[in-house]
């Protein structure tokens, strides 16, 4: 196919419960400056930008975020800002995004690409996403891409390599094994020394004609609904019985509703500098750290600690003495204290906020 069917799709409507509390619903991460002074989302189309026109660029948010998508991307196309009609996980969102694209654009080949992520070496990355296009363009698969772990990290998914498919544009193609659930501690030392492992980016590239046919095959519970919002398009009943449709679609991610059923499913490995900025741990890999190992950053007072990161911004103290491997960051009118080994339990903590009746605090 054609680099004029290539299209882009931004995931921008993440709340981004595992960096709180910094990452906020009245400012969620992807609109953070983090280790630069442009926004997660920012970068993010910055990198894409050699590649993809403004006019095949299309970002995904919730009502309450496209005035901060317009105000932090302004050559965005107001009209290319699709607003998810009810909060869903990544199949709905993605499936449902490009169901839109396609009406517009017959034909169209599609990145995925979330909002949260620096990419030290953005040439490379072009370089493997034009890889994945075009091996989505000329082949029936769901292109995804591995990053090679930095680390054993049990925050993330990991996808398994199997054999190898082809080499385009000096980039290997291997079939995809298996993906795996986030994974306890031990099992992702197994991972990270194994060498068949890698992160699962959540970025991928398909055709839109191959992700329909896929979901008919391996999750019609989200095509059903998904067709009959298609059915709808340009009729006088589709901005009233969108939502009602939407909402039937399955609350999963791609990966877990799509991809881990599928059997045409290819990986690229990457090696290009991924961070995600959704974690942590990232954040005190990327930070400065002192003779002790300790990352800090503002109103900070700390004696004897060790391999901490240690964070205040909105005028308190953070006093920490003796503590090693932990995070302890004050944002606002909130404060985290966890275990370095136990940052991928940030997210239960959001929920327990929620479950308290302090969503103030989120």
């Amino acid at each position: 196919m054609s680099k004029e069917c290539y299209h882009a799709l931004v995931l921008a409507g993440g709340f981004g419960t595992r960096l709180w509390p910094r990452s906020r619903q009245h400012k969620a991460k992807q609109f953070l400056c983090i280790h630069s002074r442009e926004t997660l989302l920012e970068q993010t189309i910055s990198r894409i930008r050699p590649m993809f026109p403004w006019e095949r660029i299309w970002v995904i948010t919730k009502p309450a975020q496209k005035e901060d998508v317009l105000a932090h991307v302004p050559g965005i196309i107001s009209s290319n800002i699709f607003i998810e009609p009810c909060p869903k996980g990544t199949a709905a969102a993605i499936s449902w995004a490009t169901a839109r694209i396609e009406s517009l654009h017959p034909n169209s080949l599609i990145a995925v690409l979330p909002s949260d992520h620096l990419i030290e070496d953005e040439k490379d990355f072009r370089c493997v996403l034009d890889a994945g296009l075009s091996f989505a363009g000329s082949n029936p698969c769901l292109v995804t891409f591995g990053i090679k772990p930095a680390r054993a990290e049990p925050a993330y998914g990991y996808v398994e390599i199997g054999r190898l498919r082809t080499k385009i544009m000096g980039k290997n193609c291997y079939d995809v094994t298996a993906f795996h659930e986030k994974p306890d501690r031990e099992t992702a030392l197994d991972y990270f020394s194994s060498g068949t492992f890698f992160w699962n980016s959540g970025i991928f590239a398909f055709s839109s004609k191959v992700l329909f046919e896929a979901l008919k095959k391996w999750m019609p519970a989200a095509w059903g609904p998904l067709e009959r919002i298609m059915s709808l398009s340009g009729s006088r009943e589709e901005a009233s019985m969108v939502s009602k449709y939407y909402d039937l679609i399955p609350d999963d991610s791609l990966d877990k509703g799509l991809l881990e059923k599928a059997s045409n499913v290819v990986v690229f490995p990457c090696d290009c500098g991924w961070h995600d900025m959704g974690v942590w741990e990232t954040y005190y890999d990327l930070s400065t750290r002192d003779k002790d190992g300790n990352a800090v950053d503002g109103l900070v007072a700390s004696v004897g600690c060790k391999n901490c990161l240690l964070m205040s911004e909105g005028g308190i103290l953070v006093a920490a003495v003796g503590t090693e491997d932990m995070v302890i960051v004050a944002e606002g009118d909130a404060v985290l204290v966890c275990p370095r080994n136990r940052l991928d339990e940030v997210k239960q903590a959001v929920e327990k906020i929620k479950e308290r009746g302090l969503a103030e605090y989120l």
